[in-house]
């Protein structure tokens, strides 16, 4: 047996040798493989807690009609981009138009009425009662008849000590008293005409009351006919886009129907679940960083809004929010992204090509490949974290910053294989 072992690999030298030399040459001499470097990088990031997410917008609306109507013309088509208060459609208003017109009219009416009622009462309605032209006359009428009575009282008074001592006739203390009787009588008069007009110019206060309520049931009615008239056209609450619209020109809606949808899309919203035990490490205005692969190789910065106060029970996870400035609408809502939430700080990073990684299916590892001495080495890691042509890793034993490190490897590549780098073209 031993025998026969130590003559199989003569056996197989003699085979070699019985070809042709330039074959024998090159059976004998197999030159290494040339590869390509690229050198690690190394520096320092925030700690960061990762998750997939998705864009949605802050705010978003089915908004419909607040009346009802034909729809005579529509603005706004699919995508397309409004300011806060532009017309998105309008309904048919010859209606609401009329109805208008019929209240204005109404309020120019009452106004006259009002108009009419304050000059009754003087000074365009605004003095008080005691100070109307016709109470003032007549309270300077009564004014006047008290000082008579006032001056006749001491004219009698005086012609009845006169009588007395018959200084005087009779008939002259006869006509002294007449003229205190006439005086007291016209005093009397003018007291009567007092409250006359009062009552007349409260009358007319009681007047200019109803005229004033008059009115404004008249502007309130036409505050409904203009708020009616204002309805027929649909206006949007917010500056957004339209992602829906389900409505023609000349179809009947109501305001139960939603034709129109719109969507806040600057800002957007980033939202994402983290686990429980994350949770703590988290503020409002930590910065946030997202990719999304339908803009490969850039990222997109954020800031984290309050997290929510409560976790999914039946998850045990934290549901999380991040607001997105997107000025230049290039961000969508729906896309799919990888979040990074920066907790501040720093640790140490390596970054290299992501052609660099070798992900090995049979154990679901990445792979790394360095060249020191000429000979290939093999470092095993973790998922990598990639950002558009580059990934990025935590340093590892034996992979630090400035190692060399092979991109695109060979295949047949394996631990301690010499190498020789390739030419740079």
């Amino acid at each position: 047996m031993k025998s026969a072992l130590i003559l199989i690999p003569f056996l197989i030298l003699l085979s070699a040798c019985s070809g042709k030399p330039e074959q024998v040459a090159a059976a004998a001499v197999t030159p290494p493989p040339a590869v390509r470097l690229s050198a690690i990088e190394a520096f320092d990031a925030p700690p960061a807690l990762s998750s997939t997410a998705s864009f949605a917008a802050i705010d978003a609306a089915e908004i419909a009609p607040e009346t009802e109507g034909v729809v005579r013309e529509i603005f706004v088509r699919l995508g397309d981009s409004v300011n806060a208060g532009q017309p998105l459609l309008r309904l048919e208003d010859r209606e609401a138009q009329l109805r208008l017109a019929e209240a204005q009219a109404r309020v120019h009416e009452m106004q006259a009425v009002l108009r009419q009622a304050e000059a009754r009462l003087g000074a365009d309605g605004q003095r008080s009662v005691e100070l109307s032209a016709d109470v003032l006359n007549a309270q300077a009428a009564v004014d006047n008849a008290e000082e008579e009575v006032r001056l006749a009282e001491i004219e009698e008074a005086r012609a009845s000590r006169l009588r007395a001592t018959k200084d005087i006739s009779q008939s002259s203390y006869d006509r002294t008293r007449s003229t205190l009787l006439s005086a007291q009588a016209r005093l009397r008069g003018a007291r009567q005409q007092l409250a006359l007009a009062t009552n007349t110019a409260r009358q007319s206060a009681q007047g200019i009351a109803m005229a004033k309520a008059q009115l404004e049931s008249a502007q309130a009615q036409e505050a409904q006919a203009r708020k009616r008239a204002a309805d027929t056209i649909l206006r949007a609450p917010f500056a957004g886009v339209v992602t829906a619209r389900s409505v023609s020109v000349g179809e009947y809606v109501n305001p139960q129907a939603k034709p129109l949808r719109l969507e806040k899309v600057d800002p957007l919203k980033l939202v994402f679940q983290l686990p429980e035990a994350q949770a703590a490490s988290l503020a409002a205005g930590l910065a946030v960083e997202a990719q999304v692969t339908a803009l490969p190789g850039e990222t997109f910065l954020g800031k984290l809004r309050a997290p929510n106060g409560a976790l999914d029970p039946s998850s045990r996870a934290l549901t999380v929010e991040a607001e997105f400035p997107n000025p230049q609408r290039r961000l969508k809502p729906g896309y799919f992204a990888e979040a990074r939430i920066l907790l501040g700080g720093a640790q140490p990073r390596l970054r290299l090509p992501v052609r660099a990684l070798d992900f090995d299916p049979r154990t679901e590892t990445y792979r790394v490949w360095t060249v020191a001495g000429g000979r290939a080495k093999l470092h095993l890691v973790g998922v990598p974290q990639k950002r558009g042509e580059n990934a990025e890793l935590p340093p590892s034993a034996g992979l630090a910053g400035g190692a060399a490190v092979i991109v695109d490897p060979p295949a047949n590549l394996y631990d301690g294989m010499t190498v020789t780098p390739a030419e740079k073209k």
